[in-house]
């Protein structure tokens, strides 16, 4: 039970940074996307400094084949190349996040698919539920090209369903497996009063 109470928590938890990040990336496109791009070429200008001080402050005597210098330079143009075609890191964002929000659809068709395992009720309301994200997930993937800033504010909005539909599905499965659980302990508690009449 107790495994089961960190998952459901751990689940919320997922959902409500899923919508705050959602909710940055509808009101602060443009800044997310450029901040996107300097951080990762900052991370790359970082990596080359440090091979670039590796390599020098190496013992080429014990350390001859280590390629520090080629890391650093490699890091260093990438980092480059990065702030010069910021576009094309930024067209590339929709896609990651685009496949995210397919993965949180498939985990709510799942839900709906051990609903329908369990005979229990909601099964199709979850269904539904999945099917948009799924939907959301693929349009994300399939407009990456478009106009980053209209893309970056869709998938903020999907972001947002994607974390409000998994709070959704998370409390509703939560609630479905204690009223089973509660059900199967009524069972339970009438056989034993059962048991003890006969007796």
């Amino acid at each position: 039970m107790g495994d089961l109470k960190k998952i459901r928590w751990d689940m919320i938890a997922s959902a409500v940074i899923c919508i705050a990040l959602g909710a940055v990336l509808i009101f602060f496109p443009k800044a997310v996307n450029e901040m996107i791009a300097y951080v990762i070429a900052a991370a790359m200008f970082l990596i080359s400094v440090v091979e670039f001080y590796n390599y020098f402050k190496k013992d080429i005597k014990t350390d001859f084949y280590r390629n520090d210098l080629v890391f650093g330079v490699v890091a260093l143009v990438v980092g480059i190349i990065l702030l010069a075609k910021r576009d094309v890191i930024i067209s590339l964002i929709p896609v990651v996040l685009g496949a995210y929000i397919i993965v949180s659809g498939v985990k709510k068709l799942q839900n709906a698919l051990d609903l329908v395992r369990l005979k229990l009720d909601g099964w199709k309301s979850l269904l539904t539920l999945s099917a948009i994200n799924i939907i959301f997930g693929i349009i994300m993937v399939i407009c990456a090209l478009e106009t980053a800033k209209v893309i970056t504010v869709l998938i903020g909005a999907g972001l947002v369903y994607s974390g409000a539909t998994d709070l959704f599905s998370t409390v509703w499965v939560s609630r479905s497996a204690k009223r089973r659980d509660d059900e199967e302990d009524n069972e339970e508690t009438d056989l034993v009063e059962i048991d003890d009449t006969e007796k």
